[in-house]
């Protein structure tokens, strides 16, 4: 990222994480993120880039959610993450760090 484009703190959770998604315990699927600069108008952002990975191994589309709502960060920040496409299940989210995040990274690699 450009020296001079602003960093929001609160993304930072975000920038090239992994999140286990579970429900009842169970591991469903991982969540990836990553923080890109966004350019509207005259203005310089951030936005969180992800992408559901389940376990079967399919992919769903990456997604962006652009402030200020913050509404995909805002259910991580309290642990939950829901899938809309699938019968709206909301899953437990945690994130992973240390080398169970890298190898899944290395996995599963950044959002398109």
């Amino acid at each position: 990222m450009a020296a001079d484009w602003p960093q929001d703190p609160r993304l930072d959770p975000f920038r090239n994480a992994v999140w286990e998604l579970s429900r009842g315990g169970r591991v469903e699927a991982y969540l990836t993120c990553r923080v890109v600069p966004v350019r509207q108008l005259w203005a310089k952002r951030e936005s969180v880039w992800y992408q559901l990975h389940w376990l079967d191994g399919r992919r769903e589309r990456p997604q962006a959610d652009s402030g200020p709502v913050w509404s995909v960060v805002a259910d991580l920040e309290h642990g939950r993450f829901e899938v809309l496409d699938v019968g709206d299940r909301v899953l437990d989210a945690r994130p992973l760090t240390g080398p169970e995040r890298d190898a899944l990274w290395q996995r599963y690699g950044p959002p398109a």
